[in-house]
């Protein structure tokens, strides 16, 4: 099967960065550069994900490796340059079966979460890797069996995706897929009640609909659960935080605090002439008069805020 592209209709292309290639059939890692003292391999698409699926299948030619330096393959989420850090969900590595890792500049890579022992993988067996990243979430499975739920420390810096490969011997990538599922989340945190109720209905929902993204609140999520759960895991999944913090409620800058561990992307909102806390004197805030008059200003500046972000979201392949 060829490689295939979800998100349009134009071909994937291919650029070696790091080692030696072959893109025909499908994509084939050779081996590094004889003069490289880094046995790796990386090769971008021309393919971008934000909110979706990735998979590929991977098969060693050998995993033993005779220069005793090892063997493993993934897929690369979240690459923007080279000097920037990049996530890859891999089959192999650090001794272990199945790892998602990161690559930071200046630190080299190294995992944030691994399972499985190595001994496991066999050479010239057909393994698929599929990830879906929903935000900060990333979900991967082998072979269709899950294996992990992690979430990340930071947000993906860039959208790119690509291969990765190590070690000396030959690595196969076939069937590589790319698939956009979704609308990117903005995760809404308030105090239910008037006149915010309102402002939320009138302003905040319809200017970050306009602009594509799905808008969670929770109180309008009607499933079963722990609510406390819910709301983390629905902050995970957002790609911005909106809060309306006015108000000096405890629920709102929990949920305030946990998206900035998570380091991310915010806009804070407030009524004018209201004293805010000193831990938020540090950060923008968009405040705005609550009357008819001051009603178009806040629109205009809560859309150029999320229209910055999600210009860093969309894909643009």
């Amino acid at each position: 099967m060829p490689n295939q592209n979800n998100n349009n209709s134009s071909p994937i292309r291919w650029v070696a960065i790091a080692g030696q290639w072959e893109f025909r059939n499908g994509c084939r890692y050779e081996g590094p550069i004889e003069e490289s003292h880094t046995p790796f391999g990386l090769a971008l698409s021309n393919q971008s994900l934000r909110d979706g699926i990735i998979a590929a299948t991977i098969s060693f030619s050998k995993l033993d490796d005779t220069h005793g330096i090892g063997t493993w393959a993934g897929m690369v989420l979240g690459f923007r340059s080279e000097n920037s850090s990049y996530v890859v969900p891999q089959l192999g590595g650090y001794s272990q079966a199945y790892v998602i890792a990161t690559f930071e500049p200046g630190m080299g890579w190294r995992p944030i979460v691994s399972a499985g022992s190595i001994s496991n993988l066999e050479p010239n067996v057909p393994y698929r890797l599929e990830v879906e990243q929903r935000g900060q979430r990333i979900r991967m499975k082998v072979d269709t069996v899950p294996v992990f739920d992690q979430v990340l420390a930071n947000p993906l810096m860039g959208i790119q995706v690509g291969l990765y490969a190590w070690g000396a011997s030959p690595i196969d990538f076939t069937e590589f897929v790319v698939k956009q599922e979704g609308k990117p989340q903005a995760f809404v945190a308030m105090p239910f009640q008037e006149p915010f109720d309102t402002f939320y209905r009138e302003v905040i929902k319809p200017e970050a609909e306009q602009l594509g993204f799905k808008v969670v609140r929770i109180d309008e999520m009607a499933k079963p659960g722990i609510i406390f759960e819910d709301i983390k895991r629905e902050i995970e999944d957002a790609q911005v935080v909106i809060a309306e913090i006015t108000s000096p409620s405890q629920n709102v800058f929990y949920e305030l605090g946990y998206a900035h561990a998570l380091r991310k992307p915010a806009v804070l909102l407030a009524q004018r002439g209201k004293e805010l806390p000193f831990d938020i004197h540090s950060y923008r805030v968009i405040f705005y008069d609550d009357s008819i008059g001051g009603k178009p200003l806040v629109e205009r500046k809560l859309r150029d805020h999320l229209r910055t972000i999600l210009t860093e979201l969309t894909p643009t392949a």
